[in-house]
């Protein structure tokens, strides 16, 4: 093979394998477990657990894996590794069967143990608070900022152990727990609590219970449901493990821990400026519009992922201009659509909104037939890329978003809703083609049934992800708004960011390609830039 060959292949395989690590894509083949058993006890019971280090002098904060039901071994030792490594922080894989019972193979016998403790949650608590206390003696550890995260068993383990009252840790993170053994609230819940569920697991009555018990114990929850997953979705030799579920879970977390132990400020990221310009154009129906065009910096010939924005009831005004302004910031171009007409976008009595948002409520055609005008109106444009067209709407807007993504039409790649109103729900027998994320209040009556909402998307063969968070109203992301929550503005919109991360790609011509968060993180593309400039270098 030529020189200029080998060393493309080598980038391939080096990005590739880096692409992988980074997401939390990890196999066995990648990820081999670099910790030390550690001894302990829960009074007189022996335990051991493993413990992964990052090279680094300084304290760093710690997570604490609780095993799912076969023991702590390998997958979790492997978790363990990739908290170290991939996110800088200690990890410890914790015990709870004992010394003796790290491989359970037998499922007889592994059903016998995780009922022991489903059963006894105070025992189970024991076990999660001996390793916590364990970890927060750790010299490597800062004892304040500790958090714990469980698989399976170990996921019910976490929110059992939160529901008791445990206060050793800042947060806790459950992936694929069972919701069905919990225990009844009890204190108060102090640590907040990030819980990643696939919609073929739990059903949504058991998550609607779980939510129910967690605004009973005052809990901060944030709850986040992955269409057709099933159980063990990240476990890498389980049939279930779902690729896609297990990187967006895991990225979920790292985001959650990282504002956790306030590594990264949350703001509003409201922007001083709005750098927007006006685009007249018409609908078939002869309607006069006037939306807002906000174009990336680094627009240069390489046509963008465009973002059509779709107002809240109010009108086409500042905030969703604003929005457009943020979104070109991230390297979109971004055009809020308008609805009702250039001449009805600001100052809006309540009279006119209650009247205009009935009217295209009421006529879902017309509705659509305006934001599809809004779509079109942005594929013809030369800096965009037809291909990659992300939708995304709030309130009103978000309503819109669910009537349009009801068509069946396939002009965008994702549709977003942000505390839409979703009582009623189109009934439209059409499989749906863009994917579907949705962003509710825990407290949000506008956001109708969850269970009636999950089955009439998957009767549209539909591919959703909804998360909803705890104590938060309808308009949690309108800045001026009473109802105004940062922590679910700045978590929503950064899991929309890295949606358009997987649905609405960038390529870049620099060697990275960065889209901001609320956060004030950094999602890093490196696969598709590193490889077209190495391509370009090579063979042009």
């Amino acid at each position: 093979i030529g020189s200029k060959m080998k060393i493309l292949l080598t980038l391939a395989l080096l990005v590739t394998s880096l692409g992988g690590v980074a997401a939390g894509m990890s196999s066995e083949a990648i990820v081999d477990p670099n910790v030390s058993p550690m001894n302990y006890t829960d009074g007189d019971f022996l335990l051991q657990g493993f413990l992964a280090v990052p090279e680094t002098a300084n304290t760093l904060p710690a997570v604490v894996i609780i095993p799912d039901w076969d023991g702590v071994n390998f997958y979790e030792q492997q978790r363990a590794t990739m908290i170290a490594q991939e996110l800088g922080y200690v990890g410890f894989a914790a015990d709870i069967y004992g010394i003796d019972k790290h491989e359970v193979p037998d499922i007889e016998e592994r059903s016998t143990l995780a009922g022991l403790y489903r059963e006894n949650a105070t025992l189970f608590f024991g076990r999660i608070e001996a390793a916590i206390q364990q970890v927060k003696t750790l010299d490597e550890v800062d004892s304040d900022n500790v958090a714990a995260i469980g698989y399976c068993f170990g996921g019910t383990g976490v929110i059992t152990y939160g529901l008791l009252g445990g206060n050793g840790v800042k947060g806790l993170v459950s992936f694929h727990g069972g919701l069905t053994s919990i225990p009844e609230a009890g204190p108060v819940m102090e640590p907040k609590l990030l819980v990643l569920s696939g919609g073929q697991d739990d059903t949504a009555t058991e998550v609607y219970d779980l939510e129910q018990t967690l605004d009973e114990a005052n809990s901060t929850w944030e709850i986040t449901r992955y269409s057709g997953i099933e159980h063990a979705f990240t476990k890498w030799d389980d049939d279930r493990y779902n690729e896609w579920a297990d990187r967006r879970s895991w990225e979920s977390m790292t985001y959650f821990l990282q504002e956790l132990f306030d590594e990264v400020p949350f703001d509003g990221m409201e922007p001083e400026e709005i750098d927007v310009d006006p685009i007249d154009y018409t609908d078939v129906d002869g309607a006069k519009l006037r939306g807002y065009l906000s174009l990336p910096e680094n627009v240069s010939g390489i046509p963008s992922p465009a973002v059509v924005i779709l107002p809240d009831w109010d009108g086409v005004n500042e905030y969703e201009q604003k929005r457009a302004t943020l979104l070109a910031e991230s390297g979109y171009v971004a055009f809020a659509a308008d609805i009702f007409g250039k001449d009805l976008q600001t100052n809006l009595t309540m009279d006119q909104r209650i009247n205009l948002t009935t009217t295209y409520r009421s006529d879902p055609d017309l509705f659509t037939q305006r934001i599809q005008r809004a779509i079109d109106e942005v594929k013809q444009m030369p800096e965009v890329d037809s291909d990659k067209i992300g939708l995304i709407g709030y309130c009103f807007g978000g309503t819109g978003i669910i009537e349009y993504a009801f068509t069946g039409r396939d002009d965008v790649k994702i549709v977003v809703s942000f505390h839409g109103g979703l009582q009623t729900l189109p009934q439209n027998q059409v499989d749906i083609k863009p994917y579907v994320l949705i962003l509710s209040g825990g407290v949000d009556d506008a956001n109708g049934n969850q269970t009636i909402l999950e089955m009439s998307l998957d009767n549209a063969t539909a591919d959703w992800e909804v998360t909803r968070y705890a104590n938060v109203d309808h308009g949690f992301t309108k800045w001026d708004s009473s109802a105004y929550t940062i922590l679910s503005d700045a978590r929503s919109w950064d899991s929309m960011m890295l949606a358009f991360e997987e649905f609405l790609p960038m390529v870049s011509e620099t060697m990275t390609s960065s889209t901001s968060l609320a956060s004030g993180a950094k999602v890093v593309s490196l696969i598709g830039a590193l490889l077209v400039t190495a391509v370009s270098s090579f063979f042009v």
